[in-house]
């Protein structure tokens, strides 16, 4: 599952969400969740969730192959790259229901289970598909470098490359390879985790361009770019 694109470069004043409260820390704050430890928690989080991916589809291919299921540990472990070699945050929210959906978008993709007897297109489909979902997705995550997060933070403005064509490409990436890999494991857990997944995307895109909007250049940007997934439709 995508994480959330953090491309905004705003000023250092607390932000606040509709309710009026501020939920974003600071590096200067003394307290139990300064920015340095949720930065480090959020990224041994999502470690913990990709290890045990890597032991399960590993495990799956010694028993029963699947070459192409394999592809979802790049796809998946560019995500956790990128979270270690990120710079840090001068902002990070302590939101809890902000960083629920951030985890939850982030983790559940990696619970999936591979099971190739029910496959409903071949490999050589499934993982086209899953392929072309990891090149959109490595586009995207060049043109964020170490400004990648998955809880929202600000790390830089960032509106080259694919962002030029839609506002979320990494998300859409994300979801061209879970459908490449459903198609081949099609189970109703994995239907059931990337229906959630992918409904949790959502929020969190437009929670994310909410808390953008405050940035005129972010504003400027969302009128030159109007789509935010697939261009034409969302």
């Amino acid at each position: 599952m995508p994480t959330i694109e953090t491309i905004a470069d705003l000023t250092s004043h607390p932000c606040s969400t509709a309710r009026g409260k501020e939920t974003f820390a600071f590096t200067s704050g003394r307290g139990l969740l300064t920015v340095s430890r949720l930065d480090w928690i959020e990224r041994l989080l999502v470690l913990a969730f990709y290890v045990w991916m890597v032991a399960r589809l590993l495990g799956s291919y010694w028993t029963d192959g699947g070459i192409a299921n394999l592809l979802m540990l790049p796809s998946e472990g560019l995500v956790v790259l990128f979270l270690l070699l990120r710079r840090r945050a001068r902002r990070i929210s302590t939101h809890p229901g902000e960083w629920l959906l951030a985890l939850v978008g982030t983790c559940s993709p990696m619970l999936i289970h591979p099971e190739t007897a029910h496959a409903l297109v071949s490999p050589q489909i499934g993982a086209t598909l899953v392929l072309m979902g990891m090149v959109i997705q490595i586009f995207a995550k060049l043109a964020l470098g170490t400004s990648l997060g998955c809880v929202p933070a600000h790390r830089g403005l960032k509106l080259h490359g694919p962002y030029r064509f839609i506002r979320h490409p990494m998300y859409a990436g994300y979801a061209l390879g879970h459908i490449g890999f459903l198609l081949m494991n099609a189970t109703l857990w994995n239907l059931i985790l990337y229906l959630g997944s992918e409904s949790v995307m959502v929020f969190r895109l437009l929670a994310e361009e909410r808390l953008l909007s405050g940035d005129p250049r972010y504003r400027e940007y969302r009128t030159q770019v109007r789509y935010r997934l697939v261009p034409g439709l969302f």
